[in-house]
């Protein structure tokens, strides 16, 4: 049935444009399913919200609804999070009516987190009451890392699609065989897990139609003056001992065709005015192989003169100096990266990359024509094997490129491991005995949430008082390099 209705919901997050949820529609309906709803739950006010969905289902009477979940963890693990403020402070202040201050705080985050959840959970199962005899399905990056977990708090018949979604939503919708698909579901009591044979051809993919999804998607206007998200590839080649991209895309690396994204990038730009995009793979530009597909798309964006800004995720240590100079003239808005200036800390986490040969890259874009570009370093401090001398390395490093680029345009962004279900990080940390072999990652304890923020001793409580007190004296400075000059004066004590 060709002509069956599905409604595509972006379950409530953070305003960010749901590309995942655009990608899958788009895909349904190259497959001749054109009756479709986008409805973006991030948009609506949260009092709203299950009303919202109520009236939506009525009016529109959807045979399939596809629920993307998106965040679900408690704590972010980075400078700009009001709940790592709160952990640290709880944990490292000297101040007791900050503690207390903090301790308040971190509970009422800890009961929206749970609040949030279990309105989740309601919004599902309402959806299942409301429509009765759809098939309701789950899936997005929250689902798919806690995928086993959630399914045995829902109905019995839903469908949860774990990673990326096009060949298992095509056989729900279609009401084929699923054995073959990566899905989870409820039997009897019993999780059912199916396995995917093959991930999606990528290299086949046509240009998404942005006509199409502006006409099922009634909100859609609200994001074309911030960023919009497309992908270039999937998958992810690198073991970082932190990351989830490789388990949920694979390591096999899959490409769109150039041409297609640039049409993406065209389509949006004259079409709706977008001016600002980005690239949403896990790195935009990661092995050789991937510099040169991203070389590609540049040359596309560049010959059709579109007037556009992007940015993504960077590995500068493959970059080239063909693929530097036409980033720079194809609108580079900011170098974003993974960084620590420690060749101990970069293997530990097995980054997979020199330092030396990063920074010999960095005198490469100021030399090629550099041009107060924001330079972001995503900047863990007190990973596994950290000590004072990593951490001076790190500094050291920093001080450079304040000197290469400006210190106002280098910003480190400074932040803390979160251990994620299915990682080497939680394996080494359960064989440590630093977690228990059978912890939950979802529990709803404050203490135990907080644990999966790693920043343990012997370092964990100088750092933490960096941060913390760059954070009250930065103000209008950037916070991780006021907290890298925090660290530099306690560990020279």
């Amino acid at each position: 049935m060709r002509n069956k209705r599905i409604l595509h919901v972006r379950l409530p997050c953070w305003k960010i444009f749901p590309s995942g949820v655009v990608y899958l529609a788009d895909h349904l309906k190259r497959e001749g399913y054109t009756n479709q709803l986008i409805v973006d739950l991030s948009l609506v006010p949260k009092a709203q919200v299950a009303q919202e969905l109520e009236q939506t289902i009525a009016a529109f009477s959807p045979q399939v609804i596809a629920f993307s979940w998106r965040n679900i963890q408690t704590f972010g693990p980075h400078d700009n999070s009001p709940a790592l403020d709160a952990v640290l402070k709880f944990d490292h202040s000297n101040r007791l009516w900050e503690k207390a201050k903090s301790a308040y705080s971190a509970s009422t985050m800890v009961i929206d987190h749970i609040h949030q959840i279990h309105r989740n959970f309601r919004l599902i199962k309402n959806a299942t009451r409301v429509a009765p005899l759809a098939q309701v399905v789950v899936g997005g990056p929250a689902f798919s890392e806690f995928a086993e977990s959630l399914i045995k708090r829902l109905p019995e018949g839903v469908i949860g699609v774990i990673g990326e979604g096009e060949n298992a939503l095509s056989q729900i919708v279609g009401e084929g065989d699923l054995d073959h698909e990566n899905v989870v579901y409820m039997q009897d009591g019993e999780v059912v897990r199916g396995h995917d044979d093959a991930y999606y051809d990528l290299s086949s993919a046509d240009p998404v139609d942005f006509k199409y999804i502006a006409q099922i998607f009634p909100k859609f206007d609200q994001y074309v003056n911030g960023f919009i998200g497309l992908q270039t590839k999937r998958g992810c080649p690198y073991s970082c001992i932190f990351c989830i991209y490789n388990v949920l895309e694979g390591k096999c690396l899959r490409f769109k065709r150039p041409e297609v994204v640039a049409t993406e990038v065209e389509q949006l730009n004259r079409e709706y005015g977008v001016n600002k995009i980005w690239f949403c793979d896990s790195q935009f530009c990661s092995s050789n192989k991937t510099v040169d597909h991203a070389e590609a798309l540049l040359d596309e964006l560049i010959a059709r003169k579109l007037n556009i800004g992007w940015t993504g995720y960077i590995r500068l240590d493959n970059l080239t100096r063909s693929f530097a100079k036409k980033a720079l003239s194809s609108g580079i808005l900011s170098f974003e990266l993974s960084f620590t200036g420690s060749q101990r800390i970069i293997d530990e986490l097995r980054l997979g990359y020199k330092l030396s040969r990063q920074l010999e890259k960095f005198q490469m874009i100021k030399d090629l024509g550099y041009r107060g570009q924001q330079i972001k370093l995503y900047l863990p401090l007190n990973a596994p094997g950290e000590c004072p001398e990593t951490m001076l390395e790190t500094i050291s490093a920093c001080k450079m490129l304040y000197q290469l680029f400006g210190e106002n345009n280098v910003v480190p962004w400074i932040f803390f491991l979160a251990i994620q279900p299915g990682t080497e990080l939680e394996r080494r940390l359960i064989a440590s005995g630093y977690l228990k072999a059978d912890y939950n990652p979802l529990s709803y304890n404050p203490f135990a949430i907080k644990k999966l923020l790693y920043n343990p001793p012997p370092l964990g409580s100088m750092v933490a008082r960096a941060h913390l007190k760059a954070t009250q004296e930065a103000q209008t400075q950037n916070i991780g390099t006021q907290t890298l000059r925090e660290l530099e004066k306690a560990l020279s004590v």
